[in-house]
């Protein structure tokens, strides 16, 4: 895996604000970040990334990107002088997978990339996203 550097993602409000996803370690499995402005550690968003490969005939190589964004409770008021500890409430998740062959080349891969990130980029897909829109 490259050697881990901060990264910067810009939200989706109507004045996008940038947010700095800090390394937060690596193993031979899994790189993580975490976005640790908000302080909690229970709802700091988080990008993982992992490659996985296998031998054989049908050796291939998988690379999983997911990034989860907890949404924490409101809490409102407290119980007698005592305030509830944050929870979430729920999480979004974004989860994406690449299956790549080891007979795929280099510009194979650059291909299925630049699909993906075009893909993510089309209108279709923002409406299905964001308005909860079927194609139709």
């Amino acid at each position: 895996m490259a050697a881990q550097a901060d990264i910067v993602l810009a939200d989706g409000q109507a004045s996008p604000a940038n947010h700095t996803f800090s390394k937060r370690g690596a193993d031979m499995k899994v790189a993580l970040w975490r976005d640790i402005s908000g302080g909690l550690n229970v709802g700091m968003p988080t990008i993982s990334m992992s490659l996985k490969e296998t031998n054989g005939s049908d050796g291939k190589v998988v690379v999983d990107i997911r990034i989860s964004l907890p949404v924490l409770e409101t809490i409102s008021g407290s119980d007698g002088g005592y305030t509830p500890s944050p929870k979430v409430a729920y999480t979004e998740w974004f989860v994406c997978s690449f299956t790549l062959p080891n007979r795929a080349t280099l510009q194979n891969r650059k291909d299925i990339l630049a699909y993906a990130k075009n893909l993510l980029a089309n209108a279709a897909v923002t409406s299905l996203v964001q308005d909860l829109d079927r194609p139709t």
